[in-house]
């Protein structure tokens, strides 16, 4: 949401930190849970997603909300024998020899991979003046807790 303060142009400005503009990152991100969650799932990961593809921000939030919307379901199905098995990886264009990771690790790869992107996110989007959040865990869940 504190993208929707960019103009189109800032949404695209190149930077020449990490992954460049906002929308790069923002894509990276949809497009690493989409293709961990198609590994957790035993599918085959989708292509990856050119950030050119995203020129603008209602672009990426269509398929931001399919993606987020998949993972929620798989979080929400699965069970604690589930965490514990062993899912197999192949990464090969970085690590040609495949490893089998429990669930529960490939979850928390995703979360601090997230993390650590949306820090880098909100250090961009406050360069470019947009408003930004207190992105502390526990600051979230406690309001997370007042509302129900």
């Amino acid at each position: 949401d504190c993208a929707d303060a960019l103009s189109p142009d800032q949404f695209v400005a190149e930077t020449d930190y990490s992954l460049g503009s906002v929308r790069n990152h923002l894509v990276h991100c949809m497009n690493v849970d989409d293709r961990w969650l198609a590994r957790l799932m035993g599918e085959k990961p989708p292509a990856r997603l050119n950030p050119a593809d995203y020129a603008l921000l209602s672009a990426f939030r269509l398929q931001w909300e399919s993606v987020r919307e998949r993972v929620l379901r798989y979080v929400a199905g699965v069970s604690e024998q589930d965490l514990e098995a062993r899912v197999p990886v192949k990464l090969a264009d970085r690590f040609p020899v495949p490893r089998r990771f429990r669930r529960w690790q490939i979850l928390l790869h995703m979360i601090n991979h997230g993390a650590d992107h949306r820090a880098q996110i909100l250090a961009l989007l406050h360069n470019l003046g947009a408003a930004t959040f207190e992105q502390d865990l526990l600051l979230h869940l406690w309001a997370a807790h007042d509302s129900g």
